[in-house]
């Protein structure tokens, strides 16, 4: 029925449409000559000479190109010695649009296809002495002064019979710039060429598309933002808009519908525009030359804008029997597929019953096989794992096997078959053997799993809002190679010297891997635009901030030098790993994803509870680099910038600790191998993941100045978090309570089952990263003293070491107790006193050391004290000793005015 249906109608169709054209139907196409307007600049002349050859050469209709100022372009139009114009700006042209066309004497035939921009602009190199030269809107007057002074107070333009509105815009703004119009677009570029060759500051004006963009690195300059109201007033004061290119004709020009309806079709893209243009630029061809050439390389574009008339007889419609002759075609197969999915259907039902009796056979024997109930001899197992259990048992039953170690086997057969290998829970041995608030916050912040069942209220929450701490410290750029390097003091140095540290520590990486010298396709300004804007999006937590950022990339790039001699990254694999370091926390709130889950928070809900920081991170990164003037990887083709997403996206969504032992389990699978092969790309994808994870955890082996104090300030931040999930009513997560406090088994835990076994891994590989395993044991040493002595998380085979290293002393501004002041005067306030406190493990008299510039009066104290902190006090109070003389009494708390 369907096939008879579609014979009919396109049988039916074509015999009429053959009538009509043998009784001499035929539409008057027989047109006249074509005027075409030729403006002054390259692509509209290479647009008109494209039109013309194809209307001469194609349509059979004579064409003819007139070179066309565009002040007298429109009256010309109106009277008929013009018929078209291919390329109108309409932002210079308003006016005239309104006149004529708005009049009827002209008309609009639709867009060019080609999206247009007019601006000034200056060699990149200028930004490397003057960074803020292309922001001329928001600049003051002293540096504008400065950049003019730079460019000699001149703006190079085209003939005066372009449309400029630079005058204008220079009078209006109150700069004083001297215009200098050029004779032709050929003298003008000429000057910029003399200019860049010298690296020679030159403002022009030019426009996109433009052949000088693939010669030149050019920077737009930023002036007052366009607004149509701008361009409706008397002085324009504003930059030029963003346009669609314009096509117009003239009323008779629709007298003849196959010029006028190619004139309607004719489009040509930024790509085409920007081909030619290279033809006439770099390949010496001239305008006809590189019209012809393009016309020859794109038929299958233009012929859909082509009337074939060349018969005599008005249009052959050269589509009518390829399109009728593919309308048979489909209407058979439409009816082959009609009968094929009858017949199947026939087919399906009956073999229905027969396919499900034996699937369900075939599920059981695999289920028997599985639970070991039954074994079938000779058959092949399905996967690996069934393998790996059926040889077990083979095993197992092939031999005689005491008690214990029948047990044993069972047991591990078991466990491959339940798929729990890797799961922390189940090692009775060690699981069993750590304390409740440890077991609690290993499986709160690592394997993301709930120990304890909370209640989460569904209303009357509120809004939380984040606190912002400050942060102060130094650094050097030339530590940046050592593993003593510190982020904190690192911005802290930057910021004092007014530079910014993500752009200064990326560029120096790049330098120092030699990236920049490979990948030439990143735009550099862009990416040192793009690295300041990243680092103002980063929040002032206590921990995830920019100083861990900086700590982070730098570990990253100690780890790529000490892979080096086993595993060479690609440039573009260096380039995404060390761009990820500093993207990797982007925009962090200050809460893990346990709590923007519990609090059912709006990112939560868009990344559907899944990686939600990790999402969120990569995604603004990539959102933040979608802005043209930060997109620094423009340049790159399809396929590298497809491969740098994937490489970014992957690393940093391993920083999700929830896959921690997922990813862990595959790297150990990686190592297990008996040649580890790094020329296979996704080995090496592997490693990038733990080099970026054991980074992400490196301050656990820095050394131990930088190691607790990064303790203290992630402590900090856990007990925000504590507070936040307090007020809301949640129960709150473990080590997150203020009030019950252990910096010491916290980190214990979090070295000696995560860090630890991570950097040990990595150095399986890479044995010029032993810096991570002995930093860590160290620290692990001194984790376990101020813990009370003893290693109250010990791993198994795990040997203390270093028993000789003693805590260095810590400095701690503290100001006098309020209580103290209440006899003083209001006005008054007793300056801050900096106490020298030598911690002893053996709660041996403490040496108190008064700041005496800041206070003279006090005098070093040498009493035997007992300390107890909570986060924002520090109690000294004596204990009684036989001493001879009597110690003082401190009377009241002193409260600490920063928790350093």
């Amino acid at each position: 029925f369907f096939f008879f249906f579609f014979f009919l109608c396109n049988s039916t169709f074509y015999v009429l449409l053959c009538t009509y054209l043998k009784r001499g139907g035929r539409a008057e196409w027989d047109d006249e000559a074509v005027t075409l307007a030729e403006n002054s600049w390259t692509s509209s002349a290479l647009s008109a000479a494209v039109a013309g050859i194809i209307l001469s050469n194609y349509m059979g209709v004579t064409a003819r190109v007139v070179p066309a100022a565009e002040s007298t372009m429109w009256p010309k139009l109106a009277s008929g010695e013009l018929d078209a114009c291919l390329e109108v700006w309409p932002s210079g042209h308003a006016e005239d649009i309104a006149t004529y066309v708005g009049g009827g004497t002209v008309v609009d035939a639709g867009l060019l296809g080609t999206v247009g921009r007019i601006g000034w602009y200056f060699p990149d190199y200028v930004l490397v002495d003057y960074p803020y030269a292309a922001n001329f809107a928001s600049l003051d007057e002293l540096h504008l002064r400065t950049i003019f002074d730079v460019f000699n107070y001149t703006l190079y333009d085209g003939p005066t019979a372009w449309t400029s509105h630079d005058e204008a815009i220079c009078a209006c703004n109150g700069w004083n710039l001297t215009v200098v119009h050029t004779e032709s677009e050929e003298q003008l570029l000429a000057r910029v060429d003399d200019a860049i060759s010298r690296r020679a500051p030159i403002l022009f004006y030019l426009w996109t598309p433009h052949q000088v963009f693939s010669k030149h690195n050019l920077v737009r300059v930023s002036l007052p933002v366009y607004t149509a109201s701008c361009y409706r007033q008397t002085e324009i004061c504003c930059d030029y808009p963003e346009e669609d290119l314009l096509k117009v004709a003239t009323q008779t020009l629709q007298d003849n519908p196959g010029s006028f309806r190619f004139t309607q079709m004719f489009t040509l893209k930024r790509e085409d525009q920007i081909e030619m243009l290279s033809y006439v630029a770099y390949s010496n061809l001239s305008i006809t030359e590189s019209a012809c050439a393009w016309v020859q390389n794109h038929a299958d574009t233009w012929r859909l804008w082509v009337i074939d008339r060349t018969d005599g007889h008005g249009p052959r419609l050269q589509v009518v029997l390829p399109v009728s002759l593919v309308a048979l075609f489909l209407a058979l197969l439409v009816a082959v597929i009609l009968l094929a999915i009858v017949a199947h259907q026939i087919r399906q039902r009956r073999r229905m019953r027969k396919i499900n009796i034996e699937l369900e056979t075939q599920n059981k024997q695999l289920l028997t096989a599985l639970m070991g109930t039954e074994t079938v001899e000779g058959e092949l197992l399905d996967t690996p794992v069934e393998s790996v259990i059926g040889i077990l048992k083979t095993f197992l039953q092939g031999k005689v096997w005491t008690e214990q170690e029948k047990l044993q086997l069972e047991f591990v057969i078991g466990m491959i078959a339940s798929r729990k290998l890797f799961r922390f829970d189940d090692n009775p041995e060690v699981s069993e053997s750590l304390e409740k608030d440890v077991k609690e916050y290993l499986y709160d912040q690592i394997l993301q799993k709930t120990y304890s069942v909370h209640t989460i209220p569904t209303d009357n929450v509120d809004v939380i809002e984040w606190d912002e701490l400050q942060q102060t410290d130094l650094a050097l750029l030339s530590m940046t190679g050592a593993w003593s390097f510190s982020g904190v003091d690192f911005v802290t140095q930057c910021e004092e010297a007014g530079k910014n540290p993500f752009e200064l520590l990326l560029m120096h990486f790049l330098r120092e891997h030699s990236v920049l010298d490979t990948l030439t396709t990143i735009n550099v300004p862009k990416l040192q635009q793009y690295m300041v804007a990243t680092y103002m999006m980063y929040k002032d937590n206590p921990y995830h901030n920019t100083r861990h950022v900086c700590d982070v990339a730098q570990a990253v790039h100690w780890m790529i030098l000490a892979c080096d001699n086993v595993m060479q990254l690609q440039p573009l694999e260096r380039f995404a790993l060390l761009f990820a370091s500093f993207i990797h926390d982007m925009s962090h709130p200050g809460v893990n994803n346990n709590f923007l889950i519990a609090t059912r928070d709006d990112l939560a809900q868009t990344y559907n509870d899944i990686s939600v920081l990790e999402s969120m991170h990569v995604s603004s990164a990539f959102k933040l680099m979608a802005q043209p003037a930060l997109n620094f990887i423009a340049d790159f083709s399809p396929h590298k910038y497809k491969e740098f997403r994937s490489l970014v996206v992957t690393a940093i969504l391993a920083t999700d600790m929830a896959k921690h032992v997922e990813l862990f389990a595959e790297w150990k699978a990686v190592l297990a191998s008996a040649n580890v092969n790094f020329e296979d790309a996704a080995v090496r994808l592997k490693a990038m993941i733990i080099i970026l994870k054991c980074a992400d955890l490196a301050n656990v082996a820095r050394p131990w100045d930088q190691c607790h104090e990064w303790a203290l300030r992630v402590q900090n931040e856990f007990f925000l978090q504590g507070d936040k999930e307090a007020t809301k009513g949640l129960a709150v997560s473990p080590f997150m309570d203020r009030n019950s406090q252990n910096i010491p088994k916290m980190q214990l835990a979090f070295a000696e089952f995560v860090g630890l076994p991570l950097f040990e891994s990595l150095q399986k590989v890479f044995p010029d990263v032993e810096t991570l395993c002995s930093g860590t044991r160290a620290n692990i040493q001194l984790w376990n003293k101020e813990a009370g002595g003893s290693n109250v998380l010990r791993r198994p085979g795990h040997v203390a070491s270093n028993a000789h290293l003693r805590p260095a002393p810590v400095t701690m501004k503290v100001g006098a107790s309020p209580m103290l002041h209440a006899s003083m005067s209001p006005t008054l306030k007793p300056p801050p006193v900096t106490l020298t406190i030598g911690r002893s493990p053996q709660l041996q008299p403490i040496c108190i050391t008064p700041n005496t510039k800041a206070s003279p009066s006090l005098k070093p104290l040498a009493i035997p004290t007992l300390i107890s902190r909570n986060s924002t006090t520090l109690v000294v109070s004596p204990l009684p000793a036989a001493s001879a003389n009597p110690a003082p009494v401190v009377r009241s708390p002193v409260t600490l005015l920063a928790p350093e």
